[in-house]
């Protein structure tokens, strides 16, 4: 692999090496972050055999890792992508890939005319990229690492025997794209160097005629024979069959090489998923016959104008690949404002022997695979094995549109944070335990620098989920709004601490890496306290960019949840995938977990009478609605269908599910005419029955807690 080198001087900034935490540090960290996780007696058990290793064989560890750290320029990096993914032999489409769906755009495209945009766009980033022009990441004037941008483009994952490795291909031999359409791939050639910026419309429409003749012309290839599918296969399975596949014949060896070697994949899928958690589960994985997800990335074009990314994990973060996907949604939505321009421009062109050299720069050919019985055996496997691993998994989508960051900073708190706690008391009204959970913290200010772990569990978060689920009625509204503080104020502290390079987990992976393999293994590391404190049964991610619509990647651990969530100034959206733990029911538990805090952060001042007028009021409007349901013909007015002013915001309409099981959060508070129309839709829309089983359940659980939460404090 390249090292910084390859990158231009002007996108290699001058930054500080990832720090070495000091060894008491972490002990005391971890001591603070494993408690509210265990047990008395094991965290006792564990802490003496972290202690021990303190005394004993950490220091000399330590020592090792600053004189690694003196001789490279990241002392983890080579570690952590052994760890997290190369020696990992999972499948990298369920458990390792992150997906991007970019929102709608005003009108849709037609399919190849958007592709063509997206490679267009693509090829001029890479372009400005390895010119040196690409302007350096920042983070409010922070310079930030360029260094994985290298293995951008051009760039594919291989399965080995026993750990995988990245291939990054020269700029002469990824001379190409490759196409994926009805489970066929292709090979379309490009220019030696981008046009110059005002032929732009005309390489778009040379794009678009080539990929309208593969839409056209391409029959869809058997399952059955569908080499892309083996990628999603567990790692062991898909060394085997790619083995395979290279001894069938010479010519297949050729294609793999033209398909891995390409700069970037375009999957032309012949679906058009509508819903949102449809569009999530295509980006997800689709059918696994129309990928190949060894690729570096790849650019889902959807038949009815979606669009989204997937990404390959190992050497790229999600943080990087965004300011490319941000740049290909400007350049798509720029071209649906000015479409009646280009197609004027190209309504009257026709391939005529002037376009000659265009078609050989632009020429397609298809790659033909051939087969063999063990060959096919191979991919029988794989389908098998993918359609299992999809009838497993649950997705789950939630858009709270009750509220979103704005609310929340005038609450005074971080909003991360805030849904970070929102998170752990839904899994504890859920499961009845606190969760090891997995946030990732960016380290990308120092040279070279990926994640860490920014722990989301601590003291003050698990006596406050006790608080608001065990015992609600023995603390006031006030002592659980104090402990939910405490609680976000420490989850923003350490999360500042992991992107200073002072998180634990990386430095206690980097002194486990540090022992040689004729040393005996640390006691500590082979405790299972201290495995259990990092087996992520939450791991989380945010991104919050106006350009998604969705975002997700699949759990870590067989009994856990991948759960990525944005956090727009008026909304927030979460995607949660496991293996049918019951992804849909923990998002209504988000709704009612940050329905509950906003609830608890502005109303901890009240007194128990002020709430129980509130929970009335709320009631006399229930009240009111009945009446309203009896009658579906009568004319309600603003004024008895709209809560007053001061109404508590929890006793609305709860969450509600489409007919995907996508959820969203009304809030009929939100004026006076959208809180009547909300309840006049809800009424048209659906049996009366439903909607007052809704409400009433709603605000039944409501009043309990709420009323059990006013009364006088005993702490």
């Amino acid at each position: 692999m390249p090292d910084s080198s390859a990158l231009p001087t002007t996108l290699s900034p001058a930054l500080a090496k990832l720090p070495i935490p000091e060894l008491s540090d972490t002990v005391a960290r971890f001591a603070a972050a494993a408690r509210p996780l265990l047990g008395a007696a094991e965290f006792d058990a564990c802490m003496a055999k972290l202690h021990a290793f303190a005394a004993n064989e950490g220091p000399v560890l330590q020592e090792r890792l600053r004189d690694r750290a003196s001789k490279h320029e990241n002392w983890l990096e080579e570690w952590w992508n052994e760890y997290a993914y190369f020696l990992n032999r999972a499948s990298v489409c369920f458990n390792v890939n992150y997906f991007f769906g970019f929102r709608s755009t005003s009108r849709p495209l037609p399919q190849a005319l958007l592709a063509a945009a997206l490679i267009d766009g693509a090829i001029r980033f890479r372009d400005s990229l390895e010119s040196g022009s690409l302007e350096p990441d920042n983070i409010r004037g922070k310079p930030m690492c360029m260094h994985q941008y290298q293995y951008m483009f051009a760039t594919c994952r291989h399965p080995g025997q026993t750990r995988d490795w990245t291939e990054v291909y020269s700029r002469e031999e990824s001379g190409h794209i490759a196409v994926a359409h009805k489970g066929r791939f292709y090979i379309l050639r490009l220019p030696a160097t981008s046009a110059d910026p005002g032929s732009r419309h005309n390489s778009i429409s040379l794009l678009e005629r080539r990929l309208q003749a593969i839409v056209e012309r391409a029959e869809h290839n058997e399952r059955s024979k569908s080499i892309g599918v083996l990628t999603a296969a567990l790692r062991d399975d898909w060394y085997a069959a790619r083995e395979c596949l290279l001894e069938v014949s010479p010519s297949n060896a050729a294609n793999l090489r033209m398909l891995e070697s390409a700069a970037l994949l375009v999957s032309l899928e012949s679906s058009a998923p509508s819903s949102h958690r449809d569009f999530s589960h295509a980006c997800y994985c689709s059918d696994g016959t129309n990928r190949y997800f060894d690729k570096n990335f790849q650019l889902l074009v959807f038949a009815n104008g979606r669009y989204g990314f997937n990404g390959e994990h190992s050497l790229t973060d999600a943080t990087t690949d965004m300011r490319l996907c941000n740049a290909l949604v400007s350049d798509v939505e720029a071209l649906v404002e000015n479409l009646s321009e280009m197609l004027a421009l190209t309504a009257t062109e026709t391939e005529t022997e002037s376009d000659a050299h265009n078609s050989e720069i632009y020429g397609t050919e298809e790659l033909v695979f051939e087969y063999s019985d063990e060959l096919l055996a191979h991919i029988q496997k794989a389908i098998a094995y993918f359609d299992a691993t999809v009838d497993s998994r649950e997705l789950s989508t939630l858009v709270f549109d009750s509220f979103g960051k704005e609310q929340i900073k005038q609450m005074k708190v971080s909003p991360d944070a805030f849904v970070q706690m929102a998170m752990q008391l839904a899994y504890y009204r859920k499961f009845r335990h606190v969760p090891p959970t997995y946030e990732s913290a960016s380290t990308k200010s120092y040279l070279r620098g990926r994640t860490e772990t920014s722990r989301s569990v601590s003291q003050h978060s698990a006596e406050w989920c006790r608080m608001m689920v065990d015992h609600p009625e023995t603390t006031g509204l006030y002592a659980k709004s104090e402990h939910l503080k405490q609680a976000i104020v420490q989850q923003s502290q350490y999360t500042a601490l992991c992107a200073k390079g002072a998180g634990i987990d990386r430095h206690l992976l980097g002194l486990q890496y540090a022992v040689r393999p004729d040393e005996p293994l640390p006691e500590v590391f082979a405790d299972s306290a201290f495995i259990g404190s990092r087996h992520w049964k939450l791991s989380t991610s945010q991104i919050s960019d106006p350009i998604l619509e969705a975002y997700g990647w699949g759990e870590v651990v067989d009994d856990g949840f991948g759960i990525a969530y944005r956090i727009d100034n008026d909304a927030l959206h979460f995607n949660v995938v496991s293996q049918r733990l019951g992804s849909a029911r923990l998002c209504q538990y988000f709704s009612d977990a940050l329905m509950d805090m906003r609830f608890l952060l502005t109303n901890a001042h009240k007194q128990p009478h002020e709430i129980k007028a509130d929970v009335d009021a709320v009631a006399n409007v229930l009240t009111s609605i009945k009446l309203l349901s009896s009658s579906p013909r009568r004319s309600p007015t603003p004024d008895i269908l709209t809560p007053p002013s001061h109404a508590v915001a929890p006793a609305t309409c709860g969450p509600e599910a489409d007919t995907d099981g996508h959820y969203h959060f009304r809030d009929p508070t939100a004026s006076r005419t959208a809180g009547s129309h909300v309840a006049i839709d809800e009424l048209e829309r659906l049996p009366s029955s439903e909607v007052m089983h809704a409400l009433e359940t709603r605000l039944s659980r409501f009043i309990k807690e709420s009323l059990h939460w006013a009364l006088p404090s005993t702490s």
